[in-house]
């Protein structure tokens, strides 16, 4: 019973490195630093869902936003970020490696917004300050799921506004 496990966990690590890359894009005038917003996400049909309700509710807020690929989060310089969503799949369990890396060197981790999809899975990081949530990859659920990511945005970018 316990033989097929490392297959399971070897498979879903090719399979997690194997999806095509989300290509950079940019939206809005990067002019007011405070309302900025970085989304770094892997390439599925529903977390593209999300992320299109995503970019396009902070177009209407007229918040800059920059989406790139999970694999290019630490190429990104937090800083000029008021707001960080990382969208990412657990496998066995956990989240994406990346993502456990980049909250223990974040320092700012009350900018951090994550959505961890998976079927059974409902991981969620020890660390405190980081607002993280759960969701299956239902398509019919999407625009639901990017309502609560953009909420959670728009308190944190109007706390920084705020100071």
């Amino acid at each position: 019973m316990k033989i097929w496990l490392p297959y399971l966990c070897l498979g879903l690590f090719i399979w997690g490195c194997a999806s095509p890359p989300v290509q950079t894009t940019e939206s809005g005038k990067p002019a007011h630093v405070k309302s900025r917003v970085l989304i770094a996400t892997q390439q599925t049909k529903f977390k593209n869902e999300v992320v299109s309700e995503i970019r396009k509710a902070l177009k209407q807020n007229s918040i800059y936003n920059k989406t790139v690929d999970l694999k290019n989060l630490r190429y990104q310089n937090t800083d000029d970020f008021s707001a960080i969503v990382i969208i990412n799949r657990a496998m066995a369990g956990r989240p994406d490696p990346r993502v456990e890396s980049y909250i223990d060197y974040e320092p700012q981790k009350n900018k951090i917004v994550i959505l961890t999809t998976g079927m059974l899975d409902a991981w969620k990081p020890d660390t405190e300050g980081v607002d993280a949530m759960t969701s299956a990859s239902a398509l019919d659920k999407s625009d639901k799921i990017a309502k609560m990511i953009v909420n959670k945005i728009l308190a944190i970018v109007e706390q920084n506004q705020a100071q």
